[in-house]
């Protein structure tokens, strides 16, 4: 039986136009795997309160007024962090209260983005194999702080951007306090040179692995993030990929597609709530589909 899957994120209006080259991959793979119907929203588009928006069918290639409530699964694609020039942060934030209120089954979870909206789970997860990270404002005492810490250090804002605004200091208060904005929360951490030989990302669907990349800073570069690296499908080790599964299975995310970033034996980062699929890159376009509709199941089976 055909199903109803709305998916919500940034689209182009009034005509229409998908936001990224990820997104489209993995549309177009879901729907030479199922016959459903799926439709595209965009986050400004839709009503707060009863979850009726304009969105885009893609089967019959047209503009439909679409009541979310009945889809039998969302499938959130992008959502906007304070700030966001890409939708409206407080009207997305009411929206997905009321999913998650109605109980409609999403992936990623609902409650991914609302529980996980920064990067502090770093700083509270210290059973997890984080680098080292301490939460710091132009107010905290870095002296007791760096000296904890290896001659360089890194800091990062706790609402990341593509890596802006992450930058490496030596491990001098007077560098690392001149970086710090009043007002504003950062992460401080150890900089961990094996970052130079590349970052792993392992992507899970479903709880399952299923392919990996690997992100070389550009020269003069730390930063793994696409703008500042190259990319490049990665088959990763039994011992990396038992290491990831192992940090997923205990950090025990909501998310049903999510991404481990492993440097070392350190997990750099748990990206859980939109996570940066490389599909083209790395030859997946036909498996993307398959495995989001795991995904899709294992939310609908949930509730």
């Amino acid at each position: 039986m055909s199903r109803l899957i709305g998916t919500i994120g940034y689209i182009g209006r009034p005509d229409f136009a998908y936001d990224c080259p990820p997104d489209r991959s993995q549309i177009e793979s879901m729907l030479a795997a199922r016959d459903d119907r799926i439709v595209m929203a965009h986050w400004d588009d839709l009503d707060a309160e009863s979850l009726v928006t304009q969105a885009w069918d893609l089967r019959a290639e047209r503009w439909v007024t679409e009541d979310y409530s009945r889809c039998d699964a969302l499938l959130v694609l992008e959502a906007p962090i304070p700030g966001s020039r890409n939708a409206d942060f407080a009207h997305a934030d009411t929206a997905m209260r009321e999913i998650l209120r109605r109980g409609i089954p999403a992936v990623n979870s609902i409650r991914t983005f609302l529980e996980y909206p920064d990067k502090r789970y770093l700083v509270d997860r210290p059973d997890m194999p984080f680098p080292k990270t301490t939460l710091v404002t132009s107010e905290s005492d870095l002296g007791p702080i760096l000296a904890g810490l290896p001659e360089t250090v890194v800091l990062k804002p706790i609402i990341g951007c593509s890596g802006k605004g992450v930058v490496r200091l030596p491990r001098d208060e007077a560098a690392v306090r001149a970086a710090l904005e009043p007002g504003q929360e950062y992460l401080i951490q150890p900089f961990l040179p094996e970052i130079l030989e590349g970052e792993r990302s392992l992507y899970f669907f479903a709880k399952k692995y299923r392919y990996a990349t690997i992100k070389r800073p550009k020269p003069g570069e730390f930063r793994g993030n696409e703008e500042f690296a190259t990319s490049d499908r990665y088959e990763p080790t039994p011992e990396e990929i038992t290491f990831a599964e192992d940090a997923l299975a205990r950090f025990a995310s909501p998310s049903l597609i999510e991404r481990v970033d492993i440097c070392g034996r350190h997990v750099l980062e748990m990206t859980i709530e939109c996570p940066g699929l490389k599909i083209r890159k790395c030859g997946v376009e036909r498996e993307v589909g398959p495995w989001t509709y795991e995904a899709i199941e294992m939310a609908i089976a949930g509730g």
